[in-house]
């Protein structure tokens, strides 16, 4: 597997310079687009704005709390929609069945899959992402220091990781089911919407939901709280909380294994 690895991230990084190529072919589209993404996050970092400015606090958390954890959010977020954002696409090539053509060829279905299209509204999310981080990090109540520096890294590419391995399932699910659309957009709006929040204001239940069967948790609010001192707000053993970046690594694993796992159960809708 280690010595596939660099032929995989070159691979990787000749079809997605390609898929960008052709995308930037139309300027215009590009600059709308781009403009279209941090808009249509932006929308949602306003609204926590005016929602904190009539409530003040939400489940005991302020406003440089929650834009802290909200930042961490779009940065995971960005990391993933980058990079991963064609998974998207997995139905509709299945079902139009471009998905055969994948299978001919001498690379790696997923990463065909992966570099299909550059989505050029991801880089708006990225730049939303990348800038509210660096500003809301500033703002946030922690005293940064070097390792704590590294462990939000840590925390925004282990939520990345805990977004593509939910959307690399629905990939394989997609093989079995055809149509996962919308599941995908059932997923991507709950994490659009609530991830960014202190998830402990659900109660324990919906929490625990949260940490399991919808690992959402663990993008951006569990990691936040170790550096906003606010594990004793988290109904979990401090060591887990600590360590809640590398969900990110077990998500992806197993989300990648059910795509390998289905496989061999794609049908071509021609046959």
């Amino acid at each position: 597997m280690a010595d596939h690895a660099p032929s995989w991230f070159r691979q990787y990084v000749i079809l997605e310079r390609a898929a960008l190529r052709a995308q930037l072919q139309y300027r215009v589209n590009f600059w709308t687009t781009l403009i279209g993404g941090v808009a249509f996050q932006g929308t949602q970092l306003l609204f926590l704005g005016v929602l904190l400015s009539k409530f003040g606090l939400i489940a005991g958390w302020g406003f440089p709390e929650i834009a802290f954890v909200f930042s961490m959010r779009l940065a995971s977020h960005a990391l993933y929609v980058v990079p991963f954002g064609s998974l998207m696409m997995t139905d509709f090539i299945v079902r139009e069945g471009d998905f055969d053509r994948y299978l001919l060829r001498p690379v790696s279905p997923f990463l065909q899959l992966v570099t299909r299209e550059f989505r050029l509204m991801a880089l708006g999310d990225g730049l939303l992402g990348v800038g509210a981080l660096i500003i809301f990090s500033w703002r946030a109540p922690v005293d940064w220091t070097a390792p704590k520096l590294v462990y939000l890294i840590l925390a925004v590419v282990g939520g990345s990781l805990v977004e593509t391995g939910i959307q690399t399932f629905f990939c394989g699910l997609a093989f079995v089911a055809t149509s996962t659309f919308s599941l995908r957009i059932f997923a991507d709006d709950m994490i659009t919407r609530f991830s960014g929040y202190p998830l402990t204001m659900f109660g324990r239940g919906v929490f625990f939901s949260f940490c399991t069967a919808f690992p959402m948790a663990f993008i951006a609010f569990l990691p936040a709280t170790v550096l906003l001192g606010r594990t004793a707000d988290v109904p979990l053993p401090g060591w887990l909380i600590a360590v809640s970046p590398l969900a990110g690594v077990a998500v992806f694993a197993l989300g990648y294994a059910c795509f390998v796992r289905l496989l061999p159960r794609y049908t071509s809708p021609g046959s």
